[in-house]
């Protein structure tokens, strides 16, 4: 641990003080198996806020408190509070109880070795849940965040929508902030984390409850323009910004975002005032401070994942598979492998990447035998329409671009996304890697796979991912609608010398282990510090790459 985070976490938690991270998923799912011992299995949660908060616990101490989301999650909230509270429940001191005690505490460290991570979680009533996250943060706050709404024709905020805000999502935040500050016990201005667009109401709750307690929330997905925000009821925005007000400190991703979230506030609560420049809002006799905090990857922890046996398997089966590809008369033997590791949803612009592979392949047939698209993709909220129905315009362009050619021929390959072992070995054996969403709020991808690729791979980047802030120098940008140009990008990269390759790489490499998730989280540990010794922590700007100009393709 770098001896400024150590010192930071001393003074900020004091000797046995712990972060309190509260998230709508806990870093571990619990599932019931009957053919195990015990009938429990653990693994790591999913999603990129997981991917991303899961290596907290090797770096500070940590309470995490999230919603029950599973029924293993819920079998074992009982027992995650005692592990977390000796002083808790407690058991009935049968010999059973014990026993599945000391297996959830296996499960934890087999799931999260050499973390300092507590547990709690919150069992909310299905009528709630529902509401809560079903309704209003999915698709509701996604949908709008991601500007994936035909605006038209939704959303509709009808009487089933206002009950789901007030019954549901309301309700939840208010539960889940009163677990937190339960798990805090009596800690003397406790620290907490709140993490996302699914507990824009929770720092209110936690702030009426502690008034001294430290609060930072942070938002992983896109802020957008107020004028999107204007389509919720004015109670709903409102409330909205309150619930992050109550904050010391309100994070986003990226500038763009941040200065987002100011207009946004200054547009719905009229009583704050604004200073832009300082990016600090008064409200209330309070005094809220906005900062950019882009998340990024544990660059030790990925390289250990990045070399364990289930990697190195599926390496060694995507190797035999790529050596059976038959090389094109007087070409390379091995064939080119473009990546991408996604979820197949409107937001990550799958649909597009194909379309734009494909329009490669008619002005580059000879490329059909010497590429090979490898596409470890997992279907998401398959309940919602949009996403079903996006899900089957992305299989039917598939199926056409591959026809009716043998597996090992055709030229995208699919793997099944919820295997992130697969995605980690695709990405080391990528020489371009795809990262082309609508908009994003980070995207973790584009900085796993600048530090696992083996090939020097080309970052093929969109100009509205997060990433872009902080890695569009050394990556091909392309704009998210513009088929053609990803077609010519992805022609560039395919074709791009090995010795620009690599020293591309080589920067963007440095860039991100430079700018890490300790990075990440020692950024706002300064700040919430600073904050409470009476301090403004400094308006760090990042450097705007985005524009940088590239040569025309349409005049």
């Amino acid at each position: 641990m770098p001896p400024d985070r150590a010192a930071l976490l001393a003074d900020l938690l004091g000797k046995n003080g712990r972060l309190h991270v509260v998230s709508n998923r806990g870093p571990i799912t619990f599932e019931l198996d009957p053919d195990v011992p015990a009938g429990l299995t653990a693994g790591r949660g999913a999603g990129g806020l997981v991917t991303a908060l899961v290596e907290l616990g090797r770096h500070a101490p940590v309470s995490w408190t999230a919603a029950a989301l599973t029924e293993g999650d819920k079998t074992v909230s009982r027992f995650l509070q005692e592990l977390g509270d000796p002083a808790g429940p407690g058991g009935n001191g049968s010999a059973d109880h014990a026993a599945t005690l000391a297996l959830v505490r296996a499960l934890i460290e087999g799931a999260l070795p050499h973390h300092d991570v507590r547990l709690r979680y919150e069992v909310l009533p299905e009528d709630v849940f529902d509401g809560y996250y079903r309704v209003v943060a999915n698709p509701l706050l996604w949908f709008l965040q991601h500007q994936m709404y035909a605006l038209p024709l939704a959303p509709n905020i009808d009487s089933t929508m206002v009950a789901a805000w007030r019954q549901g999502y309301r309700a939840a935040n208010e539960r889940l902030a009163e677990a937190a500050v339960a798990a805090a016990g009596g800690a003397e201005r406790p620290l907490f984390l709140v993490q996302d667009y699914h507990l824009y109401l929770a720092p209110a709750r936690i702030r009426e409850l502690l008034p001294d307690a430290s609060i930072l929330h942070f938002t992983h997905i896109p802020w957008p323009p107020d004028s999107i925000w204007q389509v919720l009821p004015q109670g709903m925005r409102r409330a909205i910004c309150e619930g992050l007000l109550a904050s010391d400190i309100v994070g986003l991703q990226t500038d763009r975002y941040a200065n987002h979230f100011m207009d946004t506030v200054a547009s719905f609560v009229r009583d704050a005032r604004i200073d832009p420049d300082s990016r600090l809002i008064r409200w209330r006799d309070r005094r809220v401070r906005v900062r950019t905090y882009p998340i990024s990857v544990d660059p030790d922890g990925l390289a250990e994942f990045a070399r364990s046996a289930p990697v190195e398997e599926r390496v060694a089966r995507l190797r035999g598979r790529l050596q059976r590809v038959r090389p094109t008369s007087g070409g390379p033997d091995a064939p080119l492998v473009i990546v991408r590791a996604d979820r197949i949803e409107p937001s990550k612009n799958v649909l597009r990447g194909f379309v734009a592979f494909e329009a490669l392949l008619v002005k580059r047939p000879e490329l059909r035998q010497r590429v090979r698209f490898v596409a470890v993709q997992a279907p998401t909220r398959t309940s919602i329409p949009e996403y079903a129905h996006y899900a089957a315009a992305v299989r039917e362009v598939v199926a056409r671009i591959n026809g009716l050619a043998e597996p090992d021929d055709q030229p995208i390959w699919i793997y099944d996304g919820s295997d992130y072992a697969m995605a980690i070995a695709a990405l080391r054996l990528a020489d371009v890697v795809m990262v082309n969403p609508v908009v994003d709020g980070m995207n973790l991808v584009a900085k796993e796979a600048v530090l696992v690729g083996e090939r020097d791979p080309v970052l093929l980047l969109s100009e509205t991912a997060g990433a872009a802030e902080q890695l569009a120098a050394d990556s091909l940008i392309v704009a998210p609608a513009d088929v053609a140009g990803t077609a010519d990008q992805l022609e560039r990269a395919l074709l791009m010398p090995a010795d620009e390759r690599r020293a591309r790489t080589r920067r963007l490499r440095y860039a991100v282990r430079e700018q890490d998730i300790e990075w990440w989280l020692t950024r706002q540990l300064r700040d919430l510090a600073a904050v409470r010794r009476g301090e403004h922590p400094p308006s760090r700007r990042l450097r705007d790459t985005v524009r940088r100009i590239e040569e025309p393709l349409l005049s």
